[in-house]
């Protein structure tokens, strides 16, 4: 895991050394990769040190407007439960549709090019190692984007994975809070 901290790490610092003129987001591609925190719920019960796990994104997508975006992803590696002491591991990979709220409801106010909200529902494939069981679930959440320089973003990413038997037999969540960068290629 520190390796792969490390890794993204140096690739953001490699990416900052470009200087160019700001990309317009209308249909650019664009990588994303993010680090945080997940529990297993959102009852006051859950929030306890032993729930906290780090959680891990990477994404590709594709702006096919100003206000719209096309993102595949991936997220892992693992969870825990109150219920017991064991890792859960899972594999999530998603399809996510992201509306730039700055785009559609300010027309692209002049504080849109340093910051950009965005909101995004999603659904995917979530496959418990633990439970040795797949699973459809939506992927829904907020992500606030602050420009770094002209291809490198730093994001705040808070979402949701949402099933029915993720991990306790009916209606479960696993939140998160990541943090990362978006680099946009020409």
């Amino acid at each position: 895991k520190s390796f792969l901290f490390f890794v993204y790490l140096t690739s953001v610092s490699i990416a900052q050394l470009e200087d160019e003129k700001i990309l317009p987001r209308n249909e650019n591609w664009f990588m994303s990769s993010s680090y945080g925190l997940q529990i297993s719920g959102i009852k006051s019960e859950d929030f306890i040190n032993s729930n906290v796990t780090p959680a891990f994104t990477i994404d590709l997508g594709k702006w096919i407007s100003k206000e719209i975006a096309l993102q595949l992803g991936f997220k892992g590696f693992y969870f825990n439960t109150i219920s017991d002491s064991d890792r859960h591991p899972y594999n999530f990979i998603y399809g996510n549709v992201l509306f730039n709220i700055n785009k559609i409801f300010l027309g692209g106010f002049t504080n849109s090019e340093f910051f950009e909200l965005i909101l995004y529902p999603g659904a995917g494939y979530f496959y418990n190692h633990y439970y040795d069981q797949p699973n459809i679930c939506a992927n829904v959440g907020i992500k606030n984007n602050f420009k770094i320089s002209n291809r490198i973003d730093f994001s705040v990413d808070i979402s949701g994975i949402l099933g029915w038997d993720i991990y306790q037999g009916n209606e479960d969540i696993l939140p998160s809070i990541n943090f990362g960068a978006i680099y946009s290629f020409k």
